[in-house]
């Protein structure tokens, strides 16, 4: 009895301490008018805040798709906050250079 005691706890302790993380289901449902407080509360710390002109501040979340260990694509969410409240959103993915173009001669190339 105590080993399903503690299997509880252990799996409630597990969901209690899942970080907050960004996901394309998750960025939809980001809506104009929302708070900026609403999204840090459902969505948690953005992993940077921009300042901008006019008051405006972007909020960016960060998604990797890893297979394996490999990062095979990188999602930025990024979420425009003005007087509290989202204006607008938008969305840039990219995906790493193939192994062959990481090692190059140029000493700077171009990703």
């Amino acid at each position: 009895m105590k080993y399903l005691f503690f299997l509880g706890l252990l799996f409630l302790l597990a969901c209690a301490i899942h970080p907050k993380v960004m996901t394309r289901d998750k960025y939809a449902r980001v809506e104009v008018g929302m708070k900026a407080s609403d999204i840090e509360h459902r969505f948690g710390k953005p992993y940077q805040i921009v300042s901008r002109e006019g008051g405006k501040e972007t909020y960016e979340y960060i998604e990797k798709i890893k297979m394996g260990n490999q990062v095979i694509e990188q999602r930025r969410y990024y979420i425009v906050i003005q007087e509290g409240k989202v204006i607008g959103k938008y969305m840039k993915l990219s995906n790493p250079p193939p192994f062959e173009a990481l090692y190059s001669e140029d000493p700077y190339p171009n990703y």
